[in-house]
């Protein structure tokens, strides 16, 4: 019972690590996105692997002449760098973009050419918040992509992979990339985790197939399915 107790009070106690910038100020979201590829050019190998997951997903719709969009859903999209590279390269897809930011939708649409528009969706929800989903479909494909620690504590992960469930059509896929914490990457243990955290929040979410697939410089990007 001790033990129970202070482990409850343990959990009752977190706070959130606070965000050094405003992402919905337009000046601190133009300023991340000059410096985000800058720091991290290996991005673009993770967008090149969705990129890749989604043909094969195109692919096997040719084959069985389904020539439905696959619906792809990206949460925390920030100022539209992989909503280019999807809309560009997937040409069979309606991408949404959820972020609680218009300042990143108004850089995002800035980014796309007008057939690309009109394949495209912009929702503003701050997924930290119980409503986040109320304006969302279902999906063939959602990612997060280099966003999850806004949740600002990782003992909010569970919680989030198990609503992003309900987005889920049947046989969809769900893909999370973000910076992990290690010796040799981050170093906030409130904000990050370790890839074994990963496995467990996604495992205690239900998800049954949990697979790291790409890693590169502290980037870990999980594949998983209901």
């Amino acid at each position: 019972m001790i033990k129970l107790e202070a482990k409850k009070d343990k959990f009752m106690n977190i706070q959130d690590v606070p965000s050094p910038i405003d992402l919905r100020n337009p000046q601190d979201a133009l300023n991340w996105a000059n410096e985000a590829n800058d720091k991290r050019p290996w991005r673009y190998d993770f967008f090149d692997y969705y990129v890749s997951f989604i043909q094969e997903l195109e692919q096997q719709r040719d084959h069985i002449k389904n020539t439905l969009p696959i619906h792809v859903l990206e949460i925390g999209s920030g100022p539209g760098f992989l909503a280019k590279h999807l809309l560009s390269h997937c040409l069979n897809i309606h991408y949404s973009a959820v972020d609680f930011s218009q300042a990143m939708h108004e850089l995002s649409k800035n980014k796309l050419l007008s057939g690309e528009l009109e394949r495209a969706s912009y929702v503003i929800a701050d997924f930290k918040t119980s409503q986040w989903r109320d304006d969302l479909a279902h999906y063939d494909v959602v990612i997060i992509h280099q966003a999850l620690h806004e949740l600002r504590h990782k003992h909010h992960a569970t919680q989030f992979h198990i609503e992003v469930k309900s987005l889920l059509k049947p046989n969809a896929s769900y893909l999370v990339c973000d910076h992990i914490f290690a010796i040799d990457a981050m170093q906030n243990d409130e904000l990050y985790m370790s890839k074994y955290e990963h496995f467990q929040r996604l495992k205690q979410a239900s998800y049954q197939h949990v697979n790291l697939v790409k890693e590169h410089q502290g980037l870990c990007l999980f594949l998983t399915k209901i």
